[in-house]
């Protein structure tokens, strides 16, 4: 190898698909014109093929996705009319559900008779049991008049029954302290 002349790589790839269409339209281009004949006008004649074919081919994907836009428009409009159709029915069930629940609620817990009865043995002697009302969300509410207050909580919190019973507030009179126990709803 001497200086002047260039290195050549013994294994130069082969050119691109790219390479080659461009240097098969350079040379197609550079073709002296052949003199008109019937067969070259047929061929210029059906170049209209290429493009249409080229249409019909993005025509698929275009059809497709316009159809299927139609589809999803059409299938919200019905779902949102099932739904508002459908509506007075669900507030209904859920009304329905709610009822269950507060049912099961009241069923589950004893009467208030049963707690009654467990907290006439387990007062003291000097307190007297002067309200005893079972609110709207299921918690029970009784007021006791007493004169120690102390007094009737230790002998509430002796009977396991009575454990759900909580000094909500007391109040001072006549003598007497009113106290406000309620128990939770369970």
């Amino acid at each position: 190898m001497t200086p002047d002349a260039p290195d050549r790589d013994p294994t130069m790839p082969p050119p691109s698909l790219a390479l080659r269409a461009f240097g098969w339209a350079r040379a197609r281009a550079r073709r002296p014109v052949a003199p008109v004949d019937k067969a070259a006008e047929a061929v210029a004649a059906g170049s209209w093929i290429v493009p249409a074919l080229a249409l019909l081919v993005a025509a698929g994907p275009i059809a497709t996705l316009a159809g299927a836009t139609l589809l999803a428009g059409r299938a919200q409009r019905e779902t949102a009319a099932a739904e508002a159709a459908l509506a007075p029915r669900y507030a209904a069930d859920q009304a329905r559900g709610a009822a269950r629940t507060m049912l099961g609620a009241a069923i589950v817990q004893p009467g208030p008779a049963a707690l009654l009865d467990t907290l006439s043995t387990a007062l003291p002697a000097d307190a007297a049991l002067m309200r005893a009302e079972r609110q709207a969300d299921g918690t029970l509410e009784l007021e006791v008049a007493v004169s120690d207050p102390d007094a009737l909580r230790t002998a509430l919190r002796r009977v396991p029954a009575l454990a759900g019973l909580r000094d909500v507030r007391q109040q001072e009179g006549e003598g007497r302290t009113m106290v406000v126990l309620r128990q939770a709803a369970r």
